[in-house]
């Protein structure tokens, strides 16, 4: 390894061995703190607060003095050249630091005022400028490339508060703010190492130093669950992480592409504020008071194991700043970038709060897990499950006496729940990029229905899904308004000379174009690409009073397509729908990936074929 290398990577060393002798012996009970926590939501008892990132300013201290010691003990004339001009910035980092650190401490243990808190962050935000660090380029960003100094020093001033109070928020869940500010303080020290930036990447390896081991053990010992980093720690941590951003975005010393990537690194949790600040605003709560609306409360909500949502969030911001080095690297427009960084993150948004939704709509589900086991919808325990989903949402047509008996055999599900899972992931992102590639055929035959007759193009009904939940299932329409005036029909009733058909909805249906729509169903989760095709509570109601193990597929997502519409077609008389019920519990029992795959290749076919069905 080249020598000059180690050197610049030794605060990392001494920052590690230090953290790992220091943090476990240095944390303090937290006598008054209004942080939201996540067992505090779910009415734990064990609420106990303790804060571990008192030690984090110390450590750094020790490595980054000793680490810039070091050229001048070993005598190393070219790397002494390059800490000597950064004399004042030193000083800058260590005298914000220790202005943030005192007022953290002070929080941490007793609380203190806002006013306080703004007052020292802006001061130690000032202490930029004053050492002749601020922003003076955007790099055609908004098609801005150089800021005159009475811009640039109060942009600078505002990025530091900013970052530093975001990074404040992520503390709270096992790991959360050490984890991520370990990923960014990582990708700062590439960066610095590579255009050789000495300070920039001494001050990143000091700190990562910290993060990382506080990280590890929030994740990997049980005392430390209810540990956070305390402001005390991320203060410390946001303003070195501030530190980093406006240096390596600096024009003077760093390439143009450095502000996108820098941007990219640190959007989430800047954009996270805004967010937040916007809810609370709206809801007329205070700006400072914790709630469950932040970024990583958001994913508890979802129902995601706390251990997951580092992870989950490290890896978002690892996307942002991917997608923006390789824009960078194909010299795309700053402005596109930051464009596609705001779709991505509305697009996180909008999945989120859909999972969410669909979580807290599913706690009938959790109630049977919390009596039964995890999984306990697909154990050989069939009656009190079932009982249980018809007090939540009524018979759904269910004939309890019938499905009580005993000679009837409960059928479960063929897939374990990882099988499951991945299932719903593949679902997820075929079904996303279906909706992109056929977004212009959609469209046209959008405006053809429209031309047709001047009725809406888009039919939506009400169908019985997973759980015997109700859902809007979306087709094109293909059929006359007033189709069903005699009441609730089967589609094929009148086979294909159907006179209900309009004459676009005739050719959509030869050629299952009507079905482009329930691809938003898969989106959303209602459905799946295989499974048992959906029914009205109408005709479910008929099915049970004839065999009530139809119960059974609400264990799994009724499907675009299915087993039973390969081999039984659509139906029109109740003995094909019993017979299709047959094939449904039978793909229930032994379904797999393998089978999923060859249906859905055979339908393909089918359709390349025009075979109808």
């Amino acid at each position: 390894m080249d020598f000059a290398l180690l050197t610049k990577i030794t605060p990392f060393i001494i920052s590690v061995l230090l953290s790992m002798v220091i943090i476990p012996h240095m944390r303090l009970t937290a006598a008054d703190s209004k942080m939201f926590l996540p067992k505090q939501a779910n009415n734990d008892t064990d609420c106990s607060m303790m804060i571990g990132g008192i030690a984090f300013f110390p450590v750094i201290l020790i490595a980054l003095c000793t680490s810039i010691a070091l050229p001048y003990l070993l005598e190393m004339e070219n790397l002494r050249k390059q800490v000597e001009p950064t004399t004042m910035r030193i000083m800058q980092i260590i005298v914000g630091c220790s202005m943030l650190f005192i007022v953290g401490l002070k929080d941490d243990l007793h609380g203190t005022s806002g006013s306080v808190k703004t007052g020292a962050l802006l001061l130690a935000a000032t202490m930029f400028p004053a050492t002749g660090l601020w922003l003076d380029s955007l790099h055609g960003l908004f098609g801005v490339w150089e800021l005159p100094a009475y811009v640039g020093i109060p942009l600078t001033v505002l990025l530091v508060l900013y970052i530093t109070e975001a990074f404040s928020l992520l503390d709270g869940i096992d790991g959360l703010s050490s984890g991520v500010g370990g990923l960014l303080l990582f990708i700062f020290l590439l960066f610095s190492i590579w255009y050789n930036s000495t300070l920039i990447s001494f001050v990143a390896a000091a700190a990562l130093g910290v993060a990382a081991p506080f990280c590890l053990m929030s994740f990997l010992s049980k005392s430390w669950r209810n540990t956070l980093m305390g402001n005390s720690g991320t203060y410390v941590l946001g303003y070195i992480i501030s530190y980093q951003a406006v240096g390596l975005s600096h024009s003077t010393y760093m390439p143009e592409s450095m502000l996108m990537i820098c941007i990219g690194a640190l959007f989430m949790p800047m954009i996270d504020i805004l967010r937040v600040v916007r809810s609370r605003v709206r809801e007329k709560r205070t700006l400072d008071r914790p709630d469950r609306n932040q970024f990583s409360h958001m994913l508890i909500r979802t129902g995601m194991p706390r251990r997951l949502i580092p992870v989950t969030i490290a890896g978002l911001m690892g996307t942002f700043v991917a997608m923006n080095t390789y824009g960078v690297l194909r010299d795309w427009n700053a402005n596109i970038l930051l464009l596609l960084d705001i779709l991505l993150w509305v697009a996180i948004i909008s999945i989120i709060n859909h999972f969410i939704r669909r979580y807290e709509a599913k706690g009938f589900h959790k109630e049977w897990e919390k009596a039964y086991g995890e999984d306990s919808w697909y154990a050989h325990i069939p009656h009190e499950t079932l009982r249980r989903k018809a007090e939540t949402y009524g018979t759904m047509g269910l004939p309890a006496d019938k499905i009580m008996e005993s000679n009837i055999e409960f059928i479960s599900d063929g897939m374990n729940s990882f099988e499951r899972n991945t299932k719903r992931i593949v679902d997820l992102l075929i079904s996303a990029t279906c909706l992109i590639v056929f977004s212009p055929l959609m469209l046209i035959s959008y405006i053809l229905i429209k031309l047709d007759d001047g009725g809406p193009a888009i039919f939506k009904q009400e169908r019985i899904g997973r759980f015997g939940r109700p859902f809007n299932i979306y087709k094109f329409r293909s059929m006359r308004l007033d189709a069903e005036k005699a009441g609730p029909a089967l589609s094929h009733a009148s086979g294909e000379a159907d006179p209900r058909l309009t004459r676009v909805g005739r050719f959509l249906r030869a050629h299952h174009l009507d079905e482009l729509p329930q691809l938003w169903n898969v989106f959303t989760g209602d459905m799946a690409f295989i499974g048992y095709r959906p029914e009205r509570k109408f005709f479910i109601d008929q099915i049970m009073k004839e065999d009530p193990r139809y119960a059974f597929l609400y264990q799994i997502r009724p499907g675009v397509t299915s087993y039973a519409t390969l081999y039984n077609g659509y139906t029109d008389t109740m003995e094909k729908m019993l017979r299709r019920l047959e094939l449904d519990l039978y793909y229930l029992k032994y379904r797999s990936w393998w089978l999923d795959v060859k249906i859905l290749s055979l339908t393909f076919l089918n359709i390349i074929f025009g075979k109808k069905f």
